[in-house]
């Protein structure tokens, strides 16, 4: 259910999706989401299960916009057992806790952040628009409204000079934080972002195959966050390692270790079979 077009930030150096598709941000009015639902009842009945509010960034939307969309969702289809939605940390950290808890009671039931990173030097590098301490306080708050928290960490975003604090500094987000799900997605170099042009300017050194998989076992050995699902869930991730914290974390080093243990011919041979994709 579109309430937004396009990404009302739209500057992350490394993202070119609403360029690609030439989707420049605008508002819908409350009024013609309401009439998309009501439309959409009335063609297909109550048969969704899942719902999911686009584009980038509605929860910037003020909170009674959401909540009157949420509770119409819910009443034309009853079904529903999970509505989620894309949200920046710092649209999380402007609303109140009220905010969140009604937009959480209305019917939102998960919101995905893409954190990317927890390093402020990766961060203003990548142009991201947040900081480690919005990352924290937003997460926090987010969590304490009781919406389930899906954080990005973005492999390579630091390339070669910023890998290692790029890890660990996103380690102490998510080990202050525990969100419920942290999902790892390796950096794909946008023909037409603002990072491809830093690279074909000598400004970054993009990340080898092998140091994302330093960076991912960092990541991992530096986390204490009970409870939390850690999962490498996209076709770009050279090792999909998944598990749940803290007590799977063993398990996870081991993997990578056995692969890193592996001879280079065949790591190599590896990273070649898997796709660059975004």
């Amino acid at each position: 259910m579109r309430v937004v077009r396009g990404c009302d930030w739209n500057r992350c150096s490394f993202c070119g999706i609403y360029d690609l598709f030439g989707t420049p941000y605008s508002t819908r009015s409350k009024e013609e989401v309401l009439m998309d639902i009501d439309a959409l009842a009335s063609l297909h009945g109550d048969i969704f299960t899942t719902a999911f509010l686009g584009d980038a960034n509605p929860l910037d939307l003020p909170a009674q916009f959401l909540v009157d969309v949420l509770e119409r969702l819910r009443e034309k289809f009853p079904r529903l057992t999970r509505v989620t939605a894309y949200a920046r940390a710092s649209s999380l950290a402007k609303k109140t806790e009220d905010d969140l808890l009604a937009i959480r009671e209305a019917g939102l039931d998960r919101v995905h952040v893409g954190l990317e990173s927890g390093s402020n030097r990766v961060l203003k590098l990548q142009m991201k628009g947040t900081s480690h301490k919005q990352l924290v306080e937003a997460g926090k708050k987010t969590m304490a409204s009781g919406l389930e928290l899906s954080y990005y960490f973005l492999l390579g975003l630091g390339g070669q000079d910023l890998w290692e604090e790029h890890a660990l500094e996103s380690a102490a987000v998510f080990t202050e934080v525990k969100p419920h799900f942290i999902r790892v997605r390796r950096l794909f170099i946008h023909p037409m972002s603002k990072l491809a042009g830093k690279i074909a300017a000598g400004e970054f050194r993009e990340q080898t195959p092998e140091g994302t998989v330093h960076e991912l076992r960092s990541l991992i050995a530096a986390l204490d966050a009970e409870g939390t699902t850690f999962t490498c869930d996209h076709a770009n991730n050279y090792l999909p390692v998944h598990g749940l914290l803290n007590r799977d974390r063993q398990a996870l080093l081991d993997v990578i270790d056995s692969f890193l243990a592996l001879p280079e011919d065949r790591r190599i041979a590896h990273y070649r079979s898997v796709p660059s994709v975004i």
